[in-house]
C-alpha cells in the first residue's frame, strides 16, 4: 500500500511540473523583417497641423486688419480736426459763417471737435473765446458735456467734461460748472475751479475764498496757479481776503504767492503784515513775494526779517533783498554770511553779489579778513560767480 501511494504521488507531481513548464513557455512570434512594421500616418499629422494653424492664422489676420482700421481712423480724426481748426480760424477772421461752422461740428464726432477747440483756444484772447462760444452755443457737443458733468459717471470723465467746458465761456456752461463746484468731490472741484478761472468767474472765486476747506488737499503751487488763472480782476478780491483774514494758512499762502507773481504792488501792506505771523510758511511766502514785487518800500521789513528765529525766513529774506538790489541792506547782510545755516550764508553772499558796487567790496573784505572760515569760502564762491558772469 505504501508503494502504491508513493507511485501515485510521483505521477501527480510529474504531471503538475509538466503543466507548469508548458504554461511558462509561451511562444513569442517576432517579425522576420522590421521594415514591415506599421509607421506614423503623415497625412493625419499634416491634417492635424492644418487644423491647429488655421485658427491662429485667421486670428492674426483679423488683428492686423483691426489695427490698420484703428490707424486709419486716427488719421481721419487728425485730418478732420485740422479741417475744423481751419473753420474755427475762418470764423474768427470773418471768412466762415456761424451756420457753416455749426453744421461742420454737428457732422463730426466729439473727439475731433474738442481737439480743434483746445488747439485754437490756447492762442485766443478772452474776447475771441467769447465770440467763438457764441458761435457754438447751441452745439450738441457742449450740451453733451454739460449732461456728463451733472451725471453720476466716473469722476475722471466729469473732470474731462469740466475741462472742455472751460474752453468756451458761456452762461449755460458757467451755471453747470458752478453747480458741480458745490457738489464735489474735491478732485472734480479743482477741475471745475480751473474751468471757471478760464471764464474769469469772480463769483466762483468768492465762493472758494469763503469755503477754504473746499480744496484742502491741493498743493499750494496748484492753488496759487488756480488763483492766478482768474486774471488781474481777481487781485482786489485776494487782497480783501488777506485783510479780513478769512482764509486758512494754505489759502493765504496761495493768495500771497499769486499776488507776488502778479506783482500786485497794492498788496504790499497785507503781505508785509504776514512777516509777523506765527506761521512759518506764511512768513517765508511773504518774504518771497516782497522780493518779487520790486518795491524799495519793502526793504526795511525784509531787513527786520533777517533776524528771524527760523533760518528759512532769513534765507528767503536775503534772497529777496538781493532781488531788490537793496544797497541799504548791505550792513545787515554781511553778518548773515556767517550764519549757522548754509542756505542763509549762500543767499546772503549772492545777494551782496547781486547788489554790486558796495556789495562786492563787502564780499572782498569777507573773503580776506573774516574770522569764520565758512564765511570766507562763501564770499569767494560768490565773487567767482560774479567773475564768471562778467566773462560770459
Amino acid at each position: 500500500m505504501v508503494r502504491v501511494r508513493l507511485r501515485a504521488c510521483q505521477r501527480f507531481s510529474s504531471t503538475l511540473g509538466n503543466a507548469r513548464r508548458s504554461s511558462i513557455k509561451c511562444p513569442v512570434r517576432r517579425p522576420e523583417n522590421l521594415s514591415t512594421m506599421p509607421g506614423p500616418d503623415m497625412r493625419s499629422i499634416s491634417a492635424t497641423w492644418l487644423v491647429l494653424a488655421l485658427p491662429l492664422a485667421v486670428a492674426g489676420l483679423v488683428t492686423l486688419l483691426v489695427r490698420r482700421e484703428h490707424r486709419d481712423a486716427r488719421a481721419r480724426t487728425r485730418l478732420r480736426a485740422g479741417e475744423l481748426f481751419q473753420l474755427l480760424s475762418g470764423r474768427l477772421a470773418g471768412r466762415v459763417r456761424g451756420g457753416e461752422l455749426r453744421r461742420a461740428a454737428s457732422d463730426t464726432g466729439p473727439e475731433p471737435v474738442w481737439d480743434a477747440i483746445e488747439a485754437i483756444t490756447a492762442t485766443l484772447r478772452v474776447r475771441e473765446r467769447l465770440e467763438l462760444a457764441r458761435s457754438l452755443a447751441k452745439s450738441r457737443h457742449l450740451a453733451r458735456e454739460r449732461r456728463v458733468l451733472r451725471s453720476d459717471e466716473p469722476a475722471a470723465r466729469r473732470e474731462l467734461a469740466a475741462r472742455r467746458l472751460g474752453f468756451l465761456p458761456s452762461v449755460r456752461s458757467r451755471r453747470a460748472l458752478r453747480r458741480a463746484l458745490v457738489r464735489g468731490p474735491e478732485t472734480l472741484r479743482f477741475a471745475v475751479a480751473r474751468a471757471l478761472a478760464r471764464h474769469r468767474d469772480l463769483k466762483a472765486l468768492r465762493w472758494l475764498l469763503e469755503h477754504p476747506g473746499t480744496l484742502a488737499r491741493r498743493p499750494m503751487a496748484a492753488l496759487s496757479g488756480l488763483l492766478r488763472g482768474f486774471g488781474p480782476g481777481a487781485r482786489a478780491m485776494l487782497i480783501t481776503a488777506l485783510e479780513r483774514k478769512r482764509c486758512d494758512t494754505r489759502l493765504e499762502c496761495a493768495c500771497i504767492e499769486a499776488l507776488g507773481v502778479g506783482r500786485c504792488r497794492s498788496a504790499r501792506g497785507s503781505i508785509t503784515d504776514r512777516l509777523l505771523s506765527p506761521h512759518l510758511e506764511l512768513r517765508v511766502t511773504a518774504a518771497r513775494a516782497l522780493g518779487r514785487l520790486g518795491m524799495g518800500e519793502a526793504i526795511p521789513a525784509l531787513i527786520v526779517a533777517l533776524s528771524d528765529d527760523s533760518w528759512p525766513v532769513r534765507a528767503i529774506a536775503s534772497q529777496a533783498l538781493g532781488r531788490l538790489s537793496a544797497t541799504p541792506a548791505i550792513e545787515a547782510l554781511v553778518p548773515c554770511v556767517s550764519d549757522r545755516s548754509w542756505w542763509v550764508r549762500h543767499h546772503a553772499a549772492y545777494a551782496l553779489a547781486a547788489i554790486g558796487g558796495e556789495g562786492h567790496d563787502a564780499l572782498c573784505q569777507l573773503a580776506a579778513r573774516a574770522d569764520d572760515r565758512y564765511a570766507r569760502e562763501m564770499a569767494r564762491e560768490a565773487l567767482d560767480y560774479v567773475e564768471r558772469s562778467e566773462r560770459a
